[in-house]
């Protein structure tokens, strides 16, 4: 099965009642039935879990070291919307790097009317269908937690998020609401909201993005992609304005300490709380895609290849803990 879309086809996720309802046009129609058929099938290592009496899915790496009753780390990493957590794996190389550094990944399905296709998490200003259904991931994503605990022993104090778009939009607001629980997250690629929850607690924070996105545009605003904009029910924050809310959180100086080596500028903020840092790092040029990773279709955005995110991603987290 080939490689399938991320962000952009956010769009379809926003367009899909209405083409479905045979308002959009049989060209509209066709393609939503073609990236459903790509998407469908279920594959290997997909499990489910009951939260509040709703099946969620997701895939589940174990590192190839794994031996049961290990106390190792968690990364989740969440697929951009209109994904699903297969088409996170090829993108991002999480599961080659946690065989390499020993640590466990889970990739969470969103939520959505299609099946295992056209896909969203809830992030309250955005996306689609879990926004305007009110889809519960947090309590996806604790219980989620908990039962990867309980049943392979990760590390309680190791767990860390990550995503890109819609799931990076997720990472930050889980780690806003599950700070108890999150040690670190890593959002590439997304923004906070106005209405954004005040974090329960402090998290260590690296964003990434590229001054070049047009969906989810580094000066924040709505997406520059008209198919996208309808998922959103507000404004995305700036990129300024996500490390302010994190900085501030943290207890750190508002203005950060800056690096630029080629197309690389890197914000360390200092005197932040212990185990709380917040960095960001800025592509210049950078598209909407997964730095140093693979396209989630053949015609979405070029991956950087200034920065392979998945490296600096683990680098960060293996560094934090609660």
């Amino acid at each position: 099965m080939k490689a399938v879309y991320v962000t952009a086809l956010l769009a379809l996720t926003a367009l899909s009642t209405t083409i479905v309802c045979g308002q959009g046009g049989g060209r509209f129609r066709k393609m939503i039935e073609a990236r459903r058929a790509e998407q469908q099938q279920s594959p290997a290592g997909t499990r489910e879990i009951d939260v509040n009496g709703v099946k969620r899915s997701y895939i589940l790496h174990l590192p190839s070291g794994y031996k049961k009753g290990s106390s190792l780390p968690l990364v989740i990493a969440f697929h951009g919307g209109g994904g699903n957590a297969q088409n996170m794996v090829r993108m991002s190389g999480f599961s080659e790097k946690a065989d390499k550094e020993n640590f466990v990944v889970a990739y969470p399905n969103g939520a959505g009317r299609m099946g295992n296709a056209l896909l969203t998490f809830n992030a309250v200003g955005c996306c689609a269908f879990t926004m305007r259904n009110n889809v519960d991931d947090a309590a996806f994503i604790s219980k989620l937690i908990d039962s990867l605990v309980a049943e392979y022993g990760v590390d309680r104090s190791r767990v860390y998020l990550t995503g890109f778009s819609n799931g990076a939009m997720i990472s930050s607001y889980l780690a806003a609401k599950l700070s108890d629980k999150i040690a670190a997250a890593a959002p590439v690629s997304g923004s906070i909201f106005a209405s954004s929850p005040r974090p329960a607690g402090k998290v260590a924070i690296l964003l990434i993005h590229g001054t070049s996105d047009t969906a989810v545009p580094y000066d924040g605003g709505m997406s520059q992609r008209a198919q996208i904009e309808p998922a959103q029910s507000e404004p995305y924050k700036s990129v300024k304005d996500g490390a302010a809310y994190w900085s501030k959180n943290s207890g750190c100086r508002s203005v950060p300490e800056k690096s630029v080596k080629g197309n690389i500028t890197t914000e360390k903020y200092v005197g932040c709380a212990p185990q709380s840092d917040v960095e960001v790092i800025l592509i210049k040029g950078g598209l909407h895609a997964w730095p140093g990773g693979n396209k989630g279709r053949d015609e979405a955005d070029e991956p950087s290849k200034d920065l392979n995110a998945t490296d600096v991603i683990w680098d960060f987290f293996k560094q934090h803990h609660k």
